[in-house]
């Protein structure tokens, strides 16, 4: 016989402390705690899926490290003549959205959506040959699932995926990273909790060089389709990061062209 419902839950008094519960440290206290014995250039645990869903023109799942988002690519339709949209060049409409669960960082959440909309559709822009459907609206979604920073990069590099299981035609493959400067010390793939530090601070609160850096870069063409900078660096500095930055994406490249390679094998194996 089960014990009566009093017996069966039992809540912690208070003042018994309960042990199931942590105090969330603050972001300038975990960057006190940070150690950099050694720099190394080199991206997070990546995990990419393409055709993620299925009913989808074109998908991709992604995770780089603890950050999870997925892309979505519609097909082409077509613009009303009328439009001033309608051109020789197709039209590229991005929209990246955060799930409510993704983030504990809910404050100014619109706002970030749409200046991470805005980059993602720069970044895109010069990698699809819009010349191929004039007059056509190509419409990317992005919602991201777990947010532990380096979303924008991470976005670009699972819509890249997207793009080519879509069948889109591209020029190259894209690929994208973050790094962020602060107090004199080079992060590469911040966490989340060292951008919201970042994102928090103002020019007149922070001494010296500081903010974020994303970019994202054609390996082929040799170009930087986008580059995306909050807070102050010098020029020599941001030319220095830029460096890093495609160093690190020349590494992310290596895993785009291992999953797209598979899904190409994959493919065959299921037509034979």
């Amino acid at each position: 016989m089960p014990p009566p419902l009093s017996r069966r839950f039992m809540y912690p008094s208070s003042s018994t402390p309960c042990e199931n519960f942590i105090k969330r440290k603050e972001p300038e206290e975990i960057f006190t705690e940070l150690h950099r014995d050694k720099f190394e250039l080199k991206p997070r645990t990546s995990y990419l899926k393409p055709n993620a869903i299925g009913t989808a023109k074109g998908s991709a799942y992604m995770e780089y490290g603890k950050t999870k988002l997925i892309a979505l690519v519609e097909p082409p339709r077509e613009i009303h003549r009328s439009s001033k949209k309608s051109g020789v060049l197709g039209e590229v409409v991005c929209s990246l959205k955060y799930a409510p669960f993704s983030t504990s960082d809910s404050k100014n959440l619109e706002r970030r959506e749409n200046l991470m909309s805005k980059a993602l559709k720069k970044a895109l822009d010069p990698v699809i040959c819009r010349n191929e459907f004039p007059s056509f609206e190509l419409e990317i979604k992005v919602l991201v699932l777990d947010d532990d920073g380096c979303v924008l990069s991470t976005a670009i590099n699972c819509c890249g995926i997207a793009l080519i299981d879509g069948g889109i035609p591209t020029y190259d493959l894209i690929t994208a990273s973050t790094i962020s400067f602060y107090k004199d010390i080079e992060f590469v793939n911040p966490t989340a909790a060292l951008e919201k530090l970042l994102n928090n601070n103002s020019i007149e609160d922070v001494e010296g060089e500081h903010g974020i850096l994303v970019a994202s870069s054609l390996a082929t063409l040799n170009q930087i389709s986008m580059c995306y900078q909050k807070g102050f660096f010098s020029p020599e500095k941001l030319k220095l990061l830029n460096e890093h930055a495609i160093e690190i994406n020349k590494h992310l490249l290596e895993t785009v062209r291992y999953t797209l390679i598979n899904k190409v094998k994959q493919h065959v194996k299921d037509a034979e």
